[in-house]
């Protein structure tokens, strides 16, 4: 029966920065993890030949960027352990049914208000003015995005107290179609505002979502999509590196099968092997919070109400469903120009279509549309064999599709078929002779049943105002403590939400608050 200071259960991104900060700060750290490798989603893998690097799910690494952990390097990720980012300065391009397309760039607004303009000049302009109003929202929301939140009610007092602030407060309470219609004409600027937002696995025209357009339009003429050189899991290698560095053990395929708790306190885990690892301080979990207080947590130790808010948390509208391939040569879209250099290149219909799609995964429909496709080794040659390159094509799909998730296996080879068949449309070079290999299919029951994402879902929880900031993963819960004394959450589940963003910085300071820790010592 082993014992630590600390047992953090989980080893995605969000428990190895746990783990190291706490080891940084002179604890004694085990973190267990139920899945052979650590990473999370943050993972990149040999899955088809010998020296093709694949990202598993997780690639751009924006929203980590402001975070001090990188913004800072409070870890030494970047001066210490190799970790170092790319900046691509297309970003993201949306082409068109008839292969016209509208790109965002890095860094600044110039380029992409220039291409927006052959859209329409007056959205061209007014895109200008958005970028100044969400970067004010963002400088205002920055400086506790990182940090233990301040309570919802607190924030809307605050702004409450001006006719900017009551503008915010408006606007965080609409969808971000509503947003796109009150501030652009074009059908394809609308169409890429809400590409743009989608990125929080969620409908555009879902009410009460649309913080992350706020963040990201800002964010990406900041910081770009930045991908970490040699793959997404090298945040995660790096991490880990640290975490042992400062003493902390890792334990790979250690799945929990229970939070030890005695007398209102949390104990330590219990492994499904049996074994017993104890915990003299604390328990910090960075895993889903249904499956944290729903599988991991016995009811008896929870208060009579709680795991009933627990099972209605709202999953995101939608997941993802990819496929990946080895190349002879990258991707040549049609559309010519930046598509064939963008980081992120979607085909996408225009919008009408675009909203039909959306609103067709609540009724459990499959779909090629929507199609994403990245080919990571144009910006990183590291991760192909000289010349060749890497592809990550996939669409948004839902969990509960027609029949049930359990359907996904019957499906996924003919959705497969039909994304590359998509993708070759709007392609001059994606025939078979090009094809190395493809493989590894990414279904959203596969997250469920492989990366431990709870119905699929690789956000664990729905980004909407009622579980963001503060009310995260559920009002009165939203700052990193339980009703089990010396159990502590942080991850996706928590704030600031889902992602690559770090967020489990956010939580050390209560954590190590109640241990009687200085945080600011530790990272000065």
């Amino acid at each position: 029966m082993a014992e630590y200071d600390v047992v953090v259960v989980g080893a995605g991104t969000n428990g190895l920065l746990a783990a190291a900060y706490l080891a940084k700060a002179g604890l004694n750290v085990c973190l267990v993890e139920k899945q052979p490798f650590v990473g999370g989603g943050a993972l990149t893998r040999e899955i088809g030949t010998p020296g093709f690097k694949h990202d598993v799910t997780s690639i751009g690494h924006l929203f980590i960027q402001p975070n001090p952990v990188i913004k800072n390097d409070e870890l030494g990720l970047l001066s210490k352990y190799g970790l170092k980012y790319i900046f691509p300065e297309v970003c993201t391009t949306v082409i068109f049914p008839d292969d016209r397309q509208l790109s965002l760039y890095y860094p600044g607004v110039d380029k992409t208000c220039a291409a927006i303009e052959e859209f329409s000049k007056k959205d061209a302009e007014a895109y200008q003015k958005f970028y100044e109003w969400s970067s004010t929202i963002l400088e205002m929301l920055l400086p506790f995005l990182y940090s233990p939140p301040l309570p919802f009610g607190t924030i809307v007092s605050m702004l409450e107290g001006s006719e900017e602030g009551r503008d915010i407060i408006r606007a965080l309470m609409m969808s971000p179609l509503d947003i796109a219609n009150e501030w652009f004409e074009s059908d394809a600027v609308k169409t890429m505002i809400c590409r743009v937002s989608s990125e929080a696995a969620m409908g555009p025209a879902e009410q009460g979502t649309a913080f992350v357009l706020f963040a990201m339009v800002p964010l990406i003429s900041r910081c770009g999509f930045p991908l970490p050189e040699g793959g997404s899991g090298m945040l995660s290698e790096a991490t880990a590196a640290c975490v042992r560095d400062l003493g902390g053990t890792i334990r790979t395929s250690s799945p929990v099968k229970r939070i030890k708790v005695e007398g209102g306190q949390a104990k330590g885990v219990i492994l499904e092997s049996g074994e017993e690892i104890l915990a003299k301080k604390a328990v910090v979990s960075a895993l889903h919070v249904k499956r944290l207080f729903l599988q991991l947590v016995d009811a008896e130790h929870l208060p009579a109400d709680f795991p009933s808010k627990v099972k209605r948390i709202k999953p995101s509208t939608h997941m993802f469903f990819a496929q990946h391939l080895e190349l002879n040569e990258a991707p040549k879209f049609k559309a010519g120009g930046d598509a064939n250099r963008s980081f992120w290149p979607v085909l996408s219909p225009y919008l009408e279509e675009a909203l039909e799609v959306h609103e067709g995964y609540k009724r459990g429909l499959t779909t090629n549309k929507l199609l994403h496709s990245l080919c990571c080794t144009l910006h990183d040659p590291t991760r192909a064999p000289a010349g060749k390159h890497t592809l990550y094509t996939g669409c948004w799909n839902p969990y509960y599709i027609k029949g049930g998730p359990q359907r996904w296996d019957e499906i996924k080879q003919e959705l497969a078929d039909s994304i590359l068949e998509k993708l070759r449309e709007h392609t001059t070079n994606m025939g078979d002779d090009n094809i190395l290999w493809r493989g590894g299919f990414m279904t959203p029951l596969d997250l469920e049943r492989q990366l431990d994402y709870v119905e699929g879902d690789f956000m664990h929880i729905g980004h909407y105002i009622h579980q963001l900031f503060s009310n995260r993963p559920l009002m009165g819960w939203g700052h990193f403590k339980t009703p089990i004394e010396r159990l502590y959450m942080c991850g996706a589940s928590c704030y600031p939400g889902a992602g690559v963003n770090g967020g489990a910085r956010s939580a050390m300071p209560v954590v190590m608050e109640d241990l009687g820790i200085d945080f600011e010592k530790v990272i000065a």
